[in-house]
């Protein structure tokens, strides 16, 4: 199993279950006060004020701050994929899924108050996983696009090497990453008419060229 499939099913699997109603109110109340305070200022006993409990029953579930976050971090890379995937099984055609996987991504990491804050307030804390240490996030986010792209050329619907699948999951990838980071840009992108450009202009041609001959 290549390391990004294992980091993706680790956000899928490692999470507490969803009926630990006590986890979910600690996950909820960890996310809001990082959103409201950062990761510098973050602390055991803030989470543990905020959600109404004691440290004695935070600590049970999370034995350490480190996992804590992580935890949260798993949560809504989760909820990210599983928002992601829905969006993409959805579109009928390998285009429609490219556009519309596409726009959603730099639709919900731009728009994520969360990462949106560390970005503007503490970039040394988060930039270098999205930079210099970022292995292992374009690791999981290629392998997470290849699986739909290889489903597609199974099905007979693209025709593309599969030596070429991870070079053009990865391109894709550093794209995001890179709009995400760096918000300021003259493509249009946060702009639903302009998106919609770039898609007609970019994208479409891009599948098209990969579709089987007739």
């Amino acid at each position: 199993m290549r390391s990004g499939d294992d980091l993706l099913l680790r956000a899928i699997a490692s999470e507490l279950p969803d009926d630990d109603q006590t986890a979910d109110r600690i996950l909820s109340a960890a996310y809001q006060q990082a959103e409201d305070f950062g990761l510098r200022r973050f602390t055991m006993d803030d989470v543990a004020r905020r959600v109404g409990l004691s440290r004695v029953t935070i600590y049970r579930y999370f034995p350490k701050k480190d996992q804590l976050m992580n935890a949260l971090l798993m949560r809504e890379l989760r909820r990210f994929l599983t928002r992601a995937d829905a969006v993409i099984d959805a579109q009928p055609t390998p285009e429609a899924k490219l556009v519309e996987g596409l726009l959603f991504c730099l639709g919900f990491l731009r728009g994520h108050r969360l990462l949106t804050r560390l970005l503007r307030t503490e970039p040394e804390l988060i930039l270098p996983h999205l930079t210099t240490r970022a292995g292992a996030v374009v690791t999981a986010a290629r392998s997470w696009i290849a699986r739909h792209v290889r489903a597609e050329v199974a099905a007979g619907r693209l025709a593309l090497p599969d030596q070429d699948i991870d070079m053009l999951c990865e391109l894709l990838v550093r794209t995001v990453i890179s709009l995400v980071i760096t918000p300021e840009t003259v493509l249009p992108v946060d702009s639903p008419d302009g998106q919609r450009r770039l898609v007609e202009l970019y994208l479409r041609p891009l599948v098209a060229s990969l579709r089987p001959p007739a």
